[in-house]
């Protein structure tokens, strides 16, 4: 009986071998992956992500005291910019992020894809302005290229588009609230 047990070979893999493949299998794909990975996606996710929870913060401040805004401001050179919300002129919270790689424009009243309309360049311009009412909606908006026109409140909402990308973009509707996609007011 003995000799017959000893006929039988072990078919399969040890722990060890397993995880020796595991563990190749994930450097090969950690080295293919970021040879296809954007470090661009990652900057305007970032910058998406800032601008909607600065945003929020400035509605959700506004809601039942005075008028709270929200500033985005490049730096002369283009490669950062800032988003402060302010009470009065007060600053309450100031983000900086990096915008050297991104086209970021913005519009007031649309309605469309950011594709369809660039819109005006904001990464190398003055502060654009949001300002939030006592109610959490949008009561003005001021800033970009010579829009003097932009010093009133909007009336369909308010859009950043960065690298016009859908995916990077954020619509802030009349009623103040921020969100990721076209403006579907």
């Amino acid at each position: 009986m003995a000799k017959q047990l000893t006929q039988y070979k072990s078919v399969g893999f040890t722990i060890v071998e397993i995880v020796i493949v595991i563990l190749v299998l994930t450097i090969i794909s950690v080295t293919v992956m970021s040879r296809f990975s954007d470090e661009n996606a990652f900057v305007g996710l970032v910058v998406r992500d800032q601008l909607i929870s600065q945003a929020r913060r400035a509605q959700q401040g506004a809601f039942g005291r005075s008028d709270m805004s929200m500033v985005f401001t490049p730096n002369e050179d283009g490669t950062e910019a800032t988003i402060e919300v302010l009470e009065a002129s007060a600053s309450v919270s100031r983000v900086t992020v990096s915008i050297s790689s991104l086209t970021i424009t913005a519009d007031k009243d649309v309605t469309d894809s950011c594709a369809s309309i660039a819109g005006s360049n904001v990464s190398d311009s003055s502060p654009f302005t949001l300002t939030f009412g006592e109610l959490g909606n949008l009561v003005a908006s001021s800033g970009v290229a010579s829009a003097a026109s932009y010093a009133v409140a909007p009336t369909s909402a308010v859009r950043f588009c960065v690298n016009e990308d859908i995916n990077y973009s954020v619509c802030i509707s009349p009623s103040g609230f921020a969100y990721v996609g076209d403006c579907d007011v």
